[in-house]
């Protein structure tokens, strides 16, 4: 009987179109997922570093303001933006402070304001209020006291605070309770960063709030 020997059969080559295609797809599909997570660790690695920065300015500038230093002269307002390198604490830029001296209302207080009707007795109430950088981008988690009780160096008559409502500084309490003679020296910054818009805990619309108290 005749011997039937198998056929070997080889494969077609492929084509080297079809190869670059594929090779094409792969990276195509590796880059959609690289390109987005590179750029999110950049961003996040950048917003990082100014949002540390922001809150040491923060911190600084709450030091020396509990430590008696007078943030209404020009002079001392420049330490504090030469202290901020990437925000800008000017009125149109990007990084604003709220500094104030926060107080609470007590009888003896009521006394020596020669009030015999106090209404804002027993209430945490604005002493001072200062502001360096751009108010426009944020206010005062506690409010914002009338400009029209304001002096030149940002402090607030004792006979307006112990009477006048809109002095009152809203939820204080809740943070600090203050002893009779006792000051808060509290200092809240916003810095503003449209360039890095990531949202996370911490963030607010597009910038950080942070808050110090002393």
């Amino acid at each position: 009987m005749p011997v039937h020997h198998p056929v070997k059969r080889t494969a077609s080559p492929r084509q080297p179109g079809s190869t670059r295609g594929s090779a094409m797809i792969e990276l195509a599909l590796i880059l959609s997922v690289a390109v987005p997570l590179l750029l999110g660790v950049a961003g996040l690695g950048i917003r990082l570093g100014r949002t540390l920065e922001g809150t040491q300015v923060t911190r600084d500038v709450a030091h020396m303001y509990a430590l008696g230093t007078d943030f209404s002269l020009a002079g001392t307002q420049a330490i504090a933006q030469t202290l901020s390198r990437d925000f800008t604490l000017t009125t149109s830029g990007s990084g604003v402070l709220l500094l104030s001296r926060i107080v609470k209302v007590y009888q003896a207080d009521c006394t020596a304001a020669g009030l015999q009707n106090c209404p804002n007795l027993n209430q945490t109430v604005f002493a001072q209020r200062l502001v360096i950088g751009n108010t426009a981008l944020r206010t005062s988690s506690f409010g914002t006291p009338p400009a029209n009780y304001i002096d030149s160096q940002g402090n607030i008559k004792s006979v307006d605070y112990c009477k006048q409502s809109a002095l009152i500084a809203a939820g204080f309490d809740q943070v600090l309770s203050l002893a009779q003679g006792q000051s808060a020296y509290v200092v809240e910054g916003y810095f503003s960063m449209p360039e890095i818009n990531l949202a996370y805990e911490g963030a607010t619309g597009r910038g950080f709030y942070v808050r110090l108290l002393l």
